[in-house]
């Protein structure tokens, strides 16, 4: 993505949106249009999450948008063993996926913070590092891609970005620049290795897939992803993908 924040036509992008609303309420659709975001640390994620989330509800779209459970939410306790952390944040995203299907909000629009496609890529990790069997780690997939709710997930935007900007962008602003558990070279080079892997198995089976590069080499602000993000996603509800 390249576009630059000074040619935002956002009041089209906006128009557009309201059109998709006026249709949704007219004729109010079954369950919420899925979105999820994945990717690797300080890919800039999260930030284009609170854009587009913000952008939808100024609108007026009823927004589902959970806090990301992987890192805020949970427990302390479980950090210290990624097999536990890992199975808690894929079922804390499959809950959030059968939220958005049953909840009585009537949610327009629901925006996955790591979902369904994450945990599938956190899960190769435990394999390729042998924390967890290759028959479980299949096994654990499988379950993930059951078709009644992987079906549902209508896009997948995958933020990746290499293991040097993402420890550039991780110490920027703090005053020593020790390794943590993830936030290292080796780590995150692995994770990469493990999201590419599963993009390869997986990518094909969910409706949309989109990568997108934020590494230095890409000229994109947080804004300008935001605004192709959102011109993505609403192309995709009114139909007019081009692929």
């Amino acid at each position: 993505m390249s576009i630059s924040s000074d040619n935002l036509d956002t009041d089209n992008l906006r128009l557009r949106a309201e059109d998709i609303l006026n249709a949704l309420e007219e004729n109010e659709p079954e369950r919420p249009y899925f979105i999820e975001f994945s990717g690797t640390p300080k890919s800039g994620k999260s930030t284009c999450i609170d854009i587009v989330s913000h952008f939808f509800r100024r609108v007026g779209f009823r927004v589902l948008a959970p806090t990301e459970g992987a890192s805020r939410r949970t427990p302390r306790f479980l950090r210290d063993d990624l097999l536990a952390f890992n199975t808690w944040s894929a079922s804390y995203a499959l809950t959030h996926v059968l939220e958005g299907l049953t909840s009585p909000e009537r949610y327009h629009i629901a925006i996955l913070d790591r979902g369904l496609f994450d945990a599938l890529a956190w899960f190769e990790l435990l394999e390729q590092r042998r924390d967890v069997t290759a028959d479980d780690c299949k096994r654990v997939q499988e379950f993930l891609m059951i078709e009644k709710w992987r079906s549902v997930i209508d896009c997948v935007f995958l933020f990746q970005t290499d293991p040097a900007t993402s420890l550039k962008r991780e110490n920027a602003d703090k005053l020593i620049d020790e390794p943590g558990r993830a936030m290292n070279q080796d780590f995150l080079m692995s994770l990469n290795n493990a999201y590419d892997t599963v993009r390869e198995k997986y990518a094909d089976q969910f409706q949309n897939f989109e990568l997108i590069d934020t590494g230095d080499t890409q000229v994109s602000t947080p804004k300008s992803t935001a605004f192709e993000v959102t011109q993505k996603t609403i192309d995709l509800m009114s139909g007019n993908s081009s692929e």
